[in-house]
């Protein structure tokens, strides 16, 4: 494992989860232990160490002290480096948002040693003893290998939450990908942290097998949170970059771009396919097509397939327009089809731009991973 370097000041990783735009974010290790996997680029070039216990209880400590400040509690001084400003600007905004939720950077939180794990836990909740809820990524094989009882006590001590990149259920994508994990093992993962007392997200990644497995990729995705259950289902679709080895895959011809419609009915077939389970179905990412696609299981469930029917339906050219108005940000939700303005907005920038059923899926893959830093 590398050298882990000496601590020099407040840190913060590189991207947290959409949910937690509210939360405090504390960086517990740099990087991704797996970083593996072919569809993802976000920490290659981040060597992985673990931090000590000690120095995120320094970050802690300097949060505590911007917090003060702000709260007209402590005398301010200037700041001393841009470490420290960047804990003054998380401070200010974890204030204004209410100071409930703390989210565990970078890849995999639940790397740190146990021990130390509990004694950063202890001290965060000694220190901002209302916080409601602690929450961080964690790969399934890291679940599997702790303990029943040690998951209990991260619960105990408000870390009650996990993020799961699930990304699909299908076993032989799961293996194309590198993801380092089986279906079997995903819902074990689930059902254990579950057991606990901890919230599960488990994240899908409707497109990840192509045209070829998207099928598969649906069914066997429903699988697995039929038998978990999950508190959240969140779906990320996929954006294909040419720095992504799983790039190598569409250029051989082993797998085949699909566009937004193919990957609308995807998560279509893979909704229809949930039975039995309460989760809560969200698609509360940049990537998606359908952002208001969302709701509970199972009383929500026959309007969401409405809202993806009454997608599919609209005519090619109406499709087209709200698909490129979403990728350029200029629409959020289909309501907005009903929005002169913005629609003569886009069929604007479509003209100018010369974009039509010829090219619509290539200017929409560009756009999607510009949208993005991955």
């Amino acid at each position: 494992m590398p050298k882990i370097p000496p601590y020099n000041g407040f840190e913060l990783g590189p991207i947290r989860p959409p949910s937690e735009a509210y939360s405090l974010l504390l960086r517990i290790n740099r990087g991704c232990g797996w970083n593996k996997c072919r569809f993802c680029g976000f920490y290659r070039d981040v060597p992985f160490s673990i931090r000590r216990a000690e120095d995120v209880k320094k970050d802690i400590d300097l949060v505590k002290y911007w917090v003060d400040v702000i709260q007209n509690r402590q005398p301010p001084r200037q700041a001393k480096s841009e470490a420290d400003y960047e804990a003054l600007s998380m401070a200010y905004h974890w204030v204004q948002s209410g100071m409930r939720s703390v989210f565990f950077q970078d890849g995999n939180g639940l790397l740190m040693n146990p021990d130390e794990l509990t004694d950063v836990l202890e001290y965060l909740n000694q220190t901002f003893p209302q916080i409601q809820r602690i929450t961080t990524y964690a790969r399934s094989d890291t679940i599997n290998r702790l303990p029943l009882e040690r998951l209990k006590r991260y619960r105990e001590l408000k870390l009650n939450r996990f993020h799961i990149g699930l990304e699909t259920g299908n076993d032989h994508i799961l293996k194309m990908m590198r993801k380092g994990v089986t279906k079997q093992a995903q819902i074990e993962a689930g059902i254990k942290a579950m057991a606990a007392g901890i919230e599960i997200n488990e994240f899908y990644m409707p497109g990840m097998g192509g045209r070829e497995y998207a099928r598969e990729s649906a069914l066997d995705t429903a699988d697995v949170m039929n038998q978990v259950n999950p508190d959240f289902i969140r779906i990320r679709s996929m954006a294909l970059a040419e720095n992504l080895e799983m790039y190598e895959d569409y250029e051989k011809g082993i797998l085949t771009r699909p566009n937004d419609m193919e990957t609308i009915g995807e998560i279509r077939l893979f909704l229809e396919n949930l039975h039995g389970i309460t989760s809560w179905v969200d698609s509360d990412h940049i990537l998606n097509i359908l952002l208001e696609l969302k709701g509970r299981l199972p009383e929500d469930k026959d309007r969401m397939l409405a809202l993806i029917d009454f997608f599919l339906d609209l005519p090619e050219d109406t499709q087209n327009l709200f698909r490129l108005g979403r990728r350029l940000g200029i629409m959020g939700q289909l309501s907005d089809l009903h929005n002169e303005v913005l629609v003569d907005k886009v069929k604007q920038t479509m003209d100018q731009a010369h974009v039509d059923k010829t090219n619509i899926d290539a200017v929409c893959d560009r756009l999607m991973i510009r949208a993005i830093p991955i």
